[in-house]
């Protein structure tokens, strides 16, 4: 079984006063690792993220090159394969956004269409919107998880805060949203 901390959009500057809320690191206090969603937009974020475990992320469209992320990532943890991604943009930049997601119609959409013709992918984890979600999807047949965490610094139009942890324990996924 691993536990895995998932989080995106932290917006921290290098010098700021704003940092990783204090309840962030309660939560992720024992999890693997932590999947990041892009945006971390300076070190000083993938830095005191690892103090809690080591950090897995992407770029998203406000971080800078030299952090040298890539794009999309795909793994595997145990049983479950995972597409993780920011959200901004997708692989066909006229993805037609998927209905059923509240505040996140376009960014699960272009999560959607990086990972699209990967067959095995059981979950998707992106930001961006910075608004939070956990919903499953019926596509092409399976069901595949839909995680974003939200934005633990920055709600912008969203109406929470958030972050979140997923349990994988061989082909299961639980899903859990925090938001404040």
């Amino acid at each position: 079984m691993k536990k895995i901390g998932v989080i995106s959009d932290t917006h921290l500057s290098e010098t700021g006063k704003r940092g990783i809320p204090p309840r962030v690191f309660d939560h992720f206090r024992g999890v693997d690792f932590i999947l990041h969603a892009g945006d971390f937009t300076s070190r000083r974020a993938i830095n005191d993220l690892q103090v809690i475990a080591p950090v897995i992320g992407v770029r998203g469209n406000n971080d800078p090159a030299h952090l040298e992320l890539p794009r999309s990532r795909r793994f595997g943890v145990e049983d479950v394969t995972i597409g993780l991604c920011h959200g901004d943009r997708g692989q066909n930049l006229h993805e037609k956004p998927l209905g059923q997601f509240a505040g996140n119609n376009s960014t699960a959409a272009n999560a959607l269409s990086l990972f699209q013709f990967e067959d095995d992918i059981n979950c998707l984890i992106f930001g961006h919107s910075h608004n939070p979600l956990v919903a499953w999807h019926r596509y092409q047949g399976r069901e595949i998880l839909f995680f974003n965490p939200g934005s633990p610094t920055d709600k912008r139009f969203g109406p929470y805060f958030g972050c979140g942890m997923l349990t994988i324990d061989g082909d299961r996924i639980e899903p859990q949203l925090w938001t404040w």
